[in-house]
């Protein structure tokens, strides 16, 4: 059993990385065939798709993973119809809203009424595509999942590089777009009708109410805190042209990097912590989640830092020297992936603090609108971040504070404080030594950022084995290859 869940947590992490190394490498194409505007325009698309993923799914394709596994005989087609049957009515609902509520939002997101209807059609089929994330892993077939992200990322990829280079026209990739919308739904169609474990689509009223009630309360906590985490963006689109929009959103990728290793270490770990602290064995507990905060301490400061250290030169690489404006706000999302490395938010379903966790998530996304706000008018695009950065410390310490009372303990004890200190010096030290390094170099920015790279990497691995911090790492991968089976 546990080697099955080790290989479909493999084939989904694979997945998961390849999709976020197409989604990144796209843009590299984009930004040479599109103007500032229309790349602007690309990325606002996308933010008002993501949003209407936030809010109008309802967290129910995320309720299959509840319901596919207890459903009785008989019953998973009609659960997988009541949810197509949702969502292609939340759909709908969303494209008439954005049809009437597009062309009265601020200018940057009022402009993208030139391509209307296309935006419309393409989040409310998107809305209904998003089922295919969720539908064949809740139905136990974690590799078939895998197999239909890694081809739909290559398709995807390569149909909007293909299109950039050949119009050059932010309308076409459009078109393009909601074409690869409706391939998705076709690819969950066929799941559902051919290779789910019970096969065909029904629908029952009763039940599909049943997965609502369950799904609303956790629609509400999740969709404050995702929300949250897009307020500087949509506090930038509101006062700033799609050009600067750009900025903030190239930036904000380096979010998605951090939430990589944090994902999946913290969806490995939910199942086996919620599991102890039901059986009431909280000294367990405490030290999962402390080897959990080691290995993450260990791991994402440096990763951060390397990117604060290389910012100039990976923006200039990859979006070209257009779009160095982003590079002061990549260092602050970086700083602030440093300051959330022990964030406990993921911890508090297990103590069913669901609740709670929603009351902080709507007061944290007030906070962060209130302090991206005040930060535009402050000191511009840097301050809508540093606003979003500072409500999201809050979340995840407040976070950490609940879950380490709930443990009886203290943060301190959670936390690897001796450890942190020393990885937090010597990651410090490495930006130091890497821009002191390019300061002294003159050429061009490929060997600048692998001279930086390489200066920084060093004197990382130099402190850590001086600080003996490396006696920590090597002892959590010998524990985890000496409990592997």
């Amino acid at each position: 059993m546990t080697s099955g869940i080790r290989r479909k947590a493999g084939f989904l992490a694979a997945a998961g990385l390849l999709e976020y190394v197409l989604q990144l490498g796209v843009p590299v194409i984009l930004v040479r065939y599109l103007t500032t505007q229309e790349f602007g325009d690309y990325r606002l698309m996308w933010l008002v798709a993501q949003t209407a993923l936030i809010l109008f799914p309802l967290f129910l394709p995320q309720s299959l993973f509840y319901f596919l596994p207890r459903a009785a005989p008989g019953t998973r087609p009609k659960l997988v119809g009541n949810t197509f049957a949702s969502l292609f009515a939340l759909g709908g609902l969303s494209i008439l809203l954005l049809l009437g509520l597009i062309p009265v939002l601020p200018s940057s997101i009022a402009g993208l009424q030139r391509h209307s209807p296309l935006v419309q059609i393409f989040v409310g089929t998107w809305i209904l595509a998003s089922i295919l994330d969720v539908l064949p892993t809740a139905d136990g077939r974690a590799e078939w999942g895998a197999r239909a992200t890694i081809g739909f990322a290559i398709v995807r990829a390569a149909t909007l590089a293909a299109t950039a280079v050949a119009s050059g026209d932010v309308g076409w990739l459009l078109v393009m777009m909601c074409g690869l919308a409706m391939l998705k739904v076709g690819l969950a169609v066929f799941y559902a009708l051919f290779a789910a474990q019970e096969r065909g689509l029904g629908f029952a009223g009763q039940l599909s109410r049943i997965q609502l009630k369950y799904s609303l309360p956790f629609a509400m906590a999740s969709g404050f805190f995702a929300l949250r985490a897009q307020a500087d963006q949509w506090v930038v689109a509101a006062n700033f042209p799609s050009s600067a929009f750009a900025l903030i959103s190239i930036a904000s990728a380096v979010t998605l990097l951090g939430n990589m290793i944090r994902t999946p270490l913290g969806n490995a770990l939910l199942p086996n912590f919620s599991s102890l602290v039901g059986e009431g064995n909280v000294d367990g507990a405490r030290s999962l989640v402390s080897k959990a905060n080691l290995l993450l301490g260990c791991i994402l400061p440096p990763l951060y830092g390397l990117l604060i250290a290389t910012a100039d030169e990976l923006v200039e690489l990859i979006y070209t020297r257009k779009y160095l404006g982003a590079v002061p706000l990549m260092q602050i999302y970086s700083l602030g992936g440093i300051a959330t490395v022990f964030g406990a938010g993921h911890l508090l379903w297990a103590f069913g603090f669901g609740r709670q966790a929603a009351t902080i998530g709507a007061v944290s996304l007030l906070l962060s609108i209130a302090l991206s706000i005040l930060g535009l008018q402050l000191f511009g695009l840097a301050g809508a971040v540093a606003g979003s950065i500072g409500s999201l410390v809050l979340w995840e310490w407040w976070s950490l504070t609940v879950a380490a009372k709930a443990l009886g303990t203290s943060i301190a004890k959670l936390i690897p404080m001796d450890q942190t200190w020393k990885v937090a010096f010597v990651v410090g030290a490495g930006v130091l030594v890497a821009h002191t390094v390019s300061s002294e170099l003159d050429t061009s920015v490929f060997p600048r950022l692998v001279a930086k790279s390489l200066a920084f990497m060093t004197t990382v691995l130099l402190g850590f084995v001086l600080t003996k911090v490396h006696h920590s790492v090597i002892s959590l991968f010998r524990g985890a290859t000496e409990e592997a089976p």
